[in-house]
Formats: structure tokens, sequence, C-alpha cells
């Protein structure tokens, strides 16, 4: 009993192998390097979801627009090296419930010293992405103590204030301005996430057709009841398995 467990682990193994191998592995790098972020030699440092309120500004008061939306901090440098400092530090936020929703915030030395004043950050300019990176990980990892808010104000700037929530009092860790992308921007960007959107898809259904090929020679057995199941699904699964499971059915 144990020689034939062995036997058939060693079977699935060999199958989940095959399998692995077979799936044509999704190669994006062409897409991705049209990214319009990466325009002026920008690089991507760190790209995540982070949850954030945001805000309005109107003739009276701030107004909620949304509670813990996931927004994309995209976070970029223009360093050749990652032991460079950079010249400027670039973080774009964007949003997939609004494609229009875009904004941008670049940072360079000067601007960042004004920033440690007015602030009173205690670390230097090379230190910043670090920074950036560690308030927002804290932001996903225990949003109920890290908040960030977005504030879009009439004025066409906006600020995104960080902030950290103690037993006492709200501690503010840190505010930077952004301005809305251009028309331009936002139409290159909306663009690239559909190109991008797209070949995901395209890669997604190979991988299907693949993954079925694979079952079929390993076991016909677990593809053909889907297919006299269900006249409709056969179709589908037709168009993704090939013809040869419709004519191994028929036989």
């Amino acid at each position: 009993m144990e020689e034939y467990s062995h036997g058939q682990k060693s079977e699935f193994n060999s199958r989940d192998l095959l399998l692995e191998e077979a799936i044509p592995k999704p190669d994006l790098s062409s897409i991705e390097s049209k990214d319009p972020s990466l325009s002026d030699g920008f690089k991507i440092i760190y790209n995540k979801e982070v949850p954030i309120d945001i805000k309005v500004e109107t003739n009276e008061n701030l107004k909620d627009l949304a509670s813990f939306q996931l927004i994309r901090f995209k976070l970029l440098s223009d360093a050749m090296n990652k032991e460079d400092t950079p010249q400027h530090v670039k973080l774009e936020l964007s949003w997939e419930n609004d494609l229009l929703f875009h904004y941008t915030n670049i940072v360079d030395e000067q601007i960042f010293l004004d920033l440690k004043k007015s602030q009173n950050l205690n670390i230097d300019f090379p230190q910043y992405i670090n920074l950036i990176k560690k308030i927002c990980e804290n932001c996903i990892s225990s949003p109920d103590d890290f908040i960030c808010t977005f504030t879009i104000h009439k004025d066409g700037i906006s600020k995104l204030h960080f902030a950290k929530e103690t037993d006492f009092k709200m501690l503010d860790l840190l505010t930077l301005d952004f301005k809305a992308s251009s028309e331009k921007v936002i139409q290159k960007h909306i663009f690239y996430r559909f190109a991008l959107l797209k070949s995901k898809v395209e890669y997604k259904k190979e991988a299907i057709k693949v993954a079925g090929d694979v079952i079929f020679e390993c076991n016909p057995d677990i593809i053909n009841p889907i297919l006299e199941s269900n006249d409709s699904y056969h179709l589908d699964i037709n168009k993704f398995f090939n013809d040869k499971l419709v004519n191994n059915n028929e036989h």
C-alpha cells in the first residue's frame, strides 16, 4: 500500500512538472517597456496598491469621495543604478475604478530640502525613496494605524497626507503635493493599460489551451465528461482545447 502511494505521488508530480513546463511563460517585457511612466529615463522602484481615503474640496468644506480605496502607487527614480542618488523621484497615483484619476509628484533634492525643513524630516534625500516605501508598506499592513488621505483641492494642487494614529493623537508623517496629469498623459496611460491587459488575456487563453492539451494527453477521461455534459459548453471547450477533443469525443 505504501509503495502504491509513492507511485501515485510520483505520477502526479511528473504530470505537474509536465504541465508547468508546457504552459508558456508570459513575456510582457515588450509591452511594459512602453509604460509612459518610464519616459525621461525613469525606472520603477515600487509598484503596489495602497488603501487610501479620497476627499474633495467643495465651496463649503471637504467632502468624502471614497473610503479605503486601493490606489496604485508607482514610485520611480531616474538614477542609473540602485547605488546612485537620483536627480528626481517621481510618485504616480492611479485608480482602476477611474481611468481619468492620475496624479503625479516629482521631488528633486531642492524640493526635498524644503520638505525636510517644513515637515521636520530627519533623513537626507538618498533615504527619501525608502521612506516612501516604508510608509506605503505600513499603510498596507496596518491600515488602522497608518492612515493615508488624498485631498483634491479646487486650486489644482492635491495633497497626499500620511499619518499615524497613536493612543493620544494623530501623528503627521509626510505630506506631498500632487498635480493632475494632462489629458495627453492620461490618454497615453489608458492606451498602455489596455495594451497590457490585452496581452495578459491572450496569454491566459493560450495557457488554458495548452493546459487542456496536457490534461487530454495524460487523462482524456477528465475532459470527456465535460464535453458530454453540455453542448453549449462543448463549443467553448473546443475553442480552447483544439478540435481533437471533439474528434475524440465523436469517436
